[in-house]
């Protein structure tokens, strides 16, 4: 399914193993040159800045070309441009193609480009040919292609917005039903995450989907935080009477309000105690940025004292914690440390900001387990090899 060569793919795979092994010292110079020489890789990556250059190069020329192909539209009615920009979109995914299986553009700009521009295409002629789309309709048009780009191309920025399209249309497609429908919402919606996270983690180690690491991480990711947006009480409240037109005054509560104070407080505890227990940094990272949005929750409708001082007694607290932890955990005790990881790809695996930047340009599959390159009897969990290496 993968458009990709997979020998290529799995080239690189080993390519990067072998630059972690090397940055921790289990591998020497010459055998490090010696894999690169011994897995070669024939796709063409550029570097960030000829990635950002080619992906708004590509923009501007397919923009160019748009126009151009419009003036075939003799007639000029919405229905006729939308159909011309339907068909336009086609020639961009053919291009897509073409450009990976001729070309061997990986993650170069050029084909990020042609993929965000295709779907913007297909939403834009549905546009133009229905006179009116629902945001459901909207929702539809985007998660088709979406989770096609996403297994094709292994991109998690397209496993991400098929996600979020996924949530929009059970949302739109369920609230029309009536007032119970719009009470049990949240509920739906964190059932929904909680599913789409449990089916991802399950099978994101599976070495057929050794291609989509980066996906699975995001997607993970985004169903921590929608869970708990949507269980959150000040989301919920807020929601709700913006698009269900409550009209709620000034300290009046949703109906049953005080059920989602449960997960508000909760879920972030749960995150962190599950990340803890299975050593999940994804859970535990999720759980401590989460203690923040418990703290606004509680600050925005309770008033318990001015926001300088609030925030410099949780700074200060959070600041205490942090140095305790860390004197507790040198050396490192049951499994963590508070040292920076040997793997720099696990050191910044949450950032998701830079993720997001490297997935637009250049998506960097992590291995999976099962068929993969060994780099010899090194046992260190971290902290190096041992001397049986």
């Amino acid at each position: 399914m993968i458009a990709y060569n997979r020998t290529s793919l799995d080239n690189l795979l080993i390519k990067e193993e072998a630059a972690d092994a090397f940055h921790q010292q289990l591998i020497s110079i010459e055998e490090y040159n010696a894999i690169e020489k011994a897995y070669p890789v024939d796709l063409y990556s550029p570097n960030i800045f000829i990635r950002i250059g080619l992906f708004l190069l590509t923009t501007v020329i397919v923009s160019m070309g748009y126009a151009f192909f419009l003036l075939l539209e003799i007639a000029g009615s919405e229905k006729g441009i939308g159909i011309m920009t339907f068909v336009y979109s086609l020639l961009l995914y053919g291009a897509l193609e073409f450009m990976i299986r001729n070309k061997k553009s990986y993650r170069s700009g050029i084909d990020d480009a042609l993929l965000w521009l295709c779907i913007g295409g297909i939403v834009g002629a549905a546009n133009l040919i229905f006179s009116s789309v629902s945001v459901a309709g909207h929702a539809v048009l985007i998660f088709i292609p979406a989770f096609y780009f996403l297994l094709r191309f292994g991109n998690a920025i397209m496993g991400a917005l098929a996600f979020m399209a996924l949530l929009v249309i059970v949302f739109y497609g369920v609230t029309p039903l009536g007032n119970i429908a719009k009470t049990i919402m949240p509920f739906l919606l964190m059932a929904l995450s909680f599913i789409v996270y449990r089916l991802v983690k399950n099978y994101s180690n599976n070495y057929r989907l050794r291609y989509y690491q980066h996906c699975c991480t995001l997607i993970k990711i985004l169903a921590l935080l929608i869970l708990y947006a949507a269980g959150n009480y000040f989301v919920v409240r807020e929601v709700s009477n913006s698009l269900f037109d409550l009209q709620l005054k000034e300290g009046e509560s949703v109906p049953y309000g005080w059920v989602f104070w449960f997960p508000t407080v909760l879920l972030p505890a749960i995150y962190i105690f599950r990340g803890i227990q299975k050593k999940d940094v994804i859970l535990l990272r999720a759980g401590l940025i989460l203690v923040a949005a418990i703290i606004f929750t509680f600050r925005y409708y309770y008033h318990l004292a001015p926001l300088e001082i609030a925030m410099s007694i949780g700074g200060t607290i959070m600041i205490v914690i942090a140095y305790f932890i860390t004197k507790y955990l040198t050396p490192p005790k049951h499994g963590f440390t508070h040292a920076e990881p040997n793997d720099p790809a696990l050191a910044g695996l949450l950032q998701v900001e830079s993720l997001i930047v490297a997935q637009t340009f250049h998506q960097t599959p992590t291995h999976g387990t099962g068929k993969h390159f060994d780099f010899g009897g090194g046992s260190g969990g971290g902290a190096g090899a041992t001397d049986s290496f």
